[in-house]
This record gives C-alpha cells, sequence and structure tokens, in this order.
C-alpha cells in the first residue's frame, strides 16, 4: 500500500462517459493498493449524478481500507451543489 497521496486532475467535467473514466482510474488505483487519493477538481464545472455516485463509492472502498480520499478546488457551484446534497463533510473537501 502507498502512503504517499496521488493527485488525479480530470480535464474536463465529470458526466456521462468521462465518469466511467474516472471510475476505472480509481478502480485501477485502489486494486493496485494506493488508497490516498486526491481529486483537485479545478478544472471541473459540472458533475452529474453518475459522478456523484462515483465519488462516493470511491470514497467508501477508500476508507474500508482506511485509506484517505479528499477533494481540492471544489468550485463555488460544486460547493453549494454538495452542501445543498449534504455530502459536502462526509466527502472530505478542502
Amino acid at each position: 500500500m502507498s502512503t504517499k497521496p496521488i493527485v488525479i486532475t480530470p480535464e474536463s467535467d465529470i458526466v456521462g462517459n468521462a465518469t466511467y473514466e474516472l471510475k476505472k482510474e480509481f478502480s485501477k488505483l485502489i486494486g493496485s493498493g494506493q488508497l490516498q487519493i486526491k481529486l483537485d477538481l479545478q478544472k471541473v464545472t459540472m458533475i452529474d449524478s453518475l459522478g456523484i455516485g462515483v465519488l462516493v463509492a470511491t470514497r467508501n472502498s477508500v476508507r474500508q481500507s482506511d485509506g484517505d480520499f479528499s477533494i481540492v478546488n471544489l468550485s463555488e457551484d460544486l460547493t453549494r451543489l454538495f452542501s445543498n446534497m449534504r455530502i459536502i463533510e462526509f466527502l472530505n473537501i478542502s
């Protein structure tokens, strides 16, 4: 298991096919023992319900193995969305 966090920075919004690609990337990392993941959303302006599901599932998988999944550089709009959905604290956003 790696203890050095890896930073994932999507180049576009987390919607549609991009959601599946991100899910595959997370699965690959977790499968290889990488349990310190930081998701940098500086280039993301929109996340659909599938994307939110991937974030929650990834957080749960990592936490079950005593890892850490955090999200950084969340836009004001996405912060408001996550706050309205009451998942902002659950997802470890900084």
